[in-house]
């Protein structure tokens, strides 16, 4: 079976060279590259852009946390012997965010739907241990041991006119 005619869009396709047959969507063009150097160019004084208002606040806070941190209580501050402890750092409480109250619209919360009943335990001692077995095995092993003491006799009986 031979192929059908080939169309002129797509032979064109084939004939073009490795790497240029398909166009690349995700490729950077000349605008965007612009753009990106315009950016870059704007941003030469400050990498970061335009902070938040919350950005310087945030980062004296931490040079002043770390500052704390690293800090060496002076002579007068240590204890004067060593079983007495370091009186505790004063830190400025946090604030905390109050619960939110509840809307006038809200009522009780609907009753919950009962549950069903638990299984039934197997009856059981109240060990860890597995119960044992009602029924001794004694029987079947006098059984064995009977069967296999007459199969030896048979067999000593049929073996010895050979030997």
């Amino acid at each position: 079976m031979s192929p059908g005619p080939v169309s002129a869009e797509l032979r064109a396709v084939l004939d073009a060279p490795r790497g240029r047959r398909f166009s690349r969507p995700h490729a950077p063009t000349t605008t965007a590259l612009a753009r990106e150097q315009r950016l870059l160019a704007q941003m030469a004084d400050n990498p970061h852009g335009v902070l938040p208002l919350w950005a310087p606040l945030y980062s004296t806070r931490m040079t002043e946390d770390e500052r704390r941190a690293h800090e060496v209580p002076e002579l007068s501050e240590r204890p004067e012997s060593p079983w007495k402890p370091t009186p505790a750092p004063q830190y400025r409480p946090r604030p905390t965010i109050p619960r939110p109250r509840p809307a006038p619209d809200d009522g009780p919360p609907p009753p919950r739907p009962p549950r069903p009943p638990l299984p039934r335990r197997p009856r059981r001692p109240h060990s860890h241990r597995k119960p044992r077995r009602r029924h001794s095995r004694v029987g079947w092993r006098l059984c064995g041991y009977a069967l296999a003491t007459a199969a030896g006799a048979l067999a000593h009986h049929l073996a010895s006119p050979l030997l």
